[in-house]
């Protein structure tokens, strides 16, 4: 019989990430659409070359290390005298022969311990891109000789895929009705949002214990130096720093607050004494709980949940003890609770977002006059915070209000970071207001309120700015999406009868897409879900799909389930027929679909 060869199939031909993950391919070129459609970086179709070292074995790929070898060339006695001349030196010398020339001399026992505890961050800058997507971390190689009670290392993964994600939907649900009835008490009262962090303190504490049981081993490490961060916190705040900070807000500039504000606070916190909390410590535990969720749902990996999980309690248990010791709110508070809401927007929980919103409005309430306000960065904080509170549907004074009328360098901040403008904040707060109230408005009254709605077209207040194309039509979709908001809960309109604003508000969100090049930032996700909630014709609904798959790639798992909730929403309308008109809103008073619509 003919030797008929075993035809290769597409796992074997394909890509190499796609061969690296055991899947089918479909052999597009340059990057196949399956790495293309899933957020994966596509590693080509590259020849690599392999050598055999003899006939009939197999040997496991040998990955070169990328430190230089200091020691080629040289006699085991002569890196032993090298070495003891070094442990000879005082801390201000330098050595200036042998394999150890290019490292600073330090003096004291700590040398080798530091060695090990740094992390090469060039070699993480470069490989970022990379590994956001589907690199490993191997944890064992981090710092363990140093002691400090809050950091740690999971030293093994759990083999349980359901374990922590299934507690932790479950922690979700119970806090859901807990949370959104404490809402409207913590706005009246701000001294109440400290018991609210305690007590999700305390569910916190539960599901983190359990980790314990399904295999994650926690060990603990001493007093922080800044300069000796174990290698999972360093690669949390690397994270933050490179790939985060820039996805978060639509246009990253070289002023971006998530670097120049939060990250001077978190090191404020790793320079405090370890013996006493304060509330530079919670910034940094919410920064890394932030990324650590991020990591998870990005690359899939187990140890980047535990180790979210109790970054996550240590952040609400600083804020917890400073809430109660702090007299009113202040720039640090307000950054904390603002980092604690980013982690609960990156890990896509239901309900514990409002507690944290709805607790700092009560305490922001009595300082509206604060002279720390006024600070500029403070002042930055207030607008991002104030106009999340107002997309959430939370109520605000006219006081607080009136904060988002701030000079033009706000309205520019708003605009780049964030693709809104107070106007239409404030606008969308009123109209808000009307839909939940009660009250009977004449047709007069909804006339002048559509041709003030219709007359805000948004405008930028610095047109000649870098990215200045980019921010007007994130404005434009935001500005389509309140004419949607208003005619279909003030004037009742049809699905059909806003298709053509569904469209309009679509291509403007393509076209950030296509300026960016599917590579830049994020805005507020009010206006996409608005819009994707309204479509009702399958080619636009199609379009908002695939808008969705895009942004993903931000690592935010909020805008996920922004998609998954705008899917059940479609399929309930489907299944109820053309002549009932079900809203979103009623699907967002549900606890499981209780979601930050930012």
């Amino acid at each position: 019989m003919p030797n008929i060869a075993k035809p290769r199939t597409k796992t074997f031909t394909g890509c190499w990430t796609c061969r690296d993950r055991r899947v089918k391919c479909d052999d597009e070129h340059p990057h196949c659409r399956r790495c293309r459609r899933s957020g994966w970086v596509c590693k080509g179709y590259g020849l690599r070359l392999g050598w055999d070292q003899s006939a009939g074995r197999s040997h496991r790929r040998q990955l070169w290390s990328l430190a230089p070898d200091g020691g080629h060339g040289l006699s085991s006695s002569t890196v032993s005298a090298l070495l003891a001349e070094l442990d000879g030196c005082s801390g201000d010398d330098h050595q200036q022969r042998g394999p150890f020339s290019v490292f600073s001399v330090l003096s004291g026992p700590q040398s080798e311990q530091s060695a090990h505890s740094r992390p090469p961050l060039d070699i993480l800058s470069a490989q970022e891109s990379e590994e956001t997507h589907h690199g490993q971390t191997n944890y064992k190689n981090a710092s363990s000789g140093e002691k400090d009670s809050e950091l740690f290392s999971p030293s093994t993964i759990a083999t349980s895929t359901g374990g922590p994600s299934e507690e932790l939907g479950a922690t979700s649900s119970e806090l859901s009705n807990q949370a959104t009835d404490q809402s409207i008490s913590l706005i009246k009262n701000g001294s109440s949002y400290q018991k609210t962090c305690k007590k999700l303190l305390g569910k916190q504490e539960i599901l983190t214990s359990n980790l314990y049981t399904i295999g994650i081993d926690i060990s603990l490490c001493g007093h922080i130096n800044p300069i000796r961060l174990p290698r999972p916190e360093t690669e949390l705040v690397h994270h933050w720093v490179v790939f985060l900070s820039g996805n978060m807000l639509l246009i990253d500039t070289p002023d971006n607050l998530c670097r120049t504000a939060f990250m001077p606070l978190a090191l404020k916190g790793l320079d405090a004494s370890p013996n006493e909390s304060n509330i530079h410590l919670s910034v940094f535990h919410a920064i890394c709980a932030a990324s650590a969720f991020s990591l998870f749902h990005l690359r899939r990996d187990p140890q980047y949940q535990s180790l979210a999980m109790h970054h996550d309690q240590l952040a609400l248990r600083h804020l917890r003890e400073n809430l109660q010791r702090a007299r009113g709110l202040d720039e640090p508070t307000l950054a904390a609770v603002l980092t604690c809401i980013t982690a609960e927007a990156m890990s896509g929980r239901r309900s514990r977002w409002r507690a944290h919103v709805a607790g700092c409005l009560g305490l922001l309430e009595n300082q509206a006059h604060s002279d720390w306000i006024r600070n500029p960065i403070a002042s930055r904080l207030l607008q991002s915070y104030l106009s999340l509170s107002s997309l959430c549907s939370l109520r605000m004074s006219e006081r607080l209000m009136s904060l988002l009328d701030g000079s033009s360098g706000l309205r520019h901040y708003l605009e780049r970071s964030h693709g809104i403008t107070a106007q239409l904040v404030q606008l969308l707060a009123q109209i808000t207001v009307l839909v939940e109230t009660p009250t009977h408005l004449s047709i007069a009254e909804l006339d002048r309120l559509e041709l003030q709605v219709y007359l805000n077209f948004p405008c930028l207040s610095d047109p000649d700015a870098p990215g200045s194309m980019i921010v007007q039509h994130a404005l434009n979709s935001f500005y389509y999406a309140t004419v949607v908001y208003f005619r279909r809960n003030l004037r009742h309109a049809s699905l059909s009868d806003v298709q053509d604003l569904i469209e309009k508000a679509i291509c403007e969100l393509e076209s950030v897409d296509k300026l960016t090049r599917e590579k830049g930032g994020c805005s507020y996700n009010w206006a996409s879900f608005v819009v994707a909630a309204d479509c009702e014709r399958p080619d636009l609904q199609d379009r908002m799909l695939a808008f969705f798959d895009r942004k993903s790639r931000h690592g935010i798992q909020n805008i996920n389930v922004l998609c998954e909730i705008v899917q059940v929403l479609w399929n309930r309308r489907t299944a109820a027929g053309p002549h009932v008109d079900i809203k979103w809103q009623e699907l967002a008073r549900e606890a499981d679909f209780d979601i930050m619509l930012v």
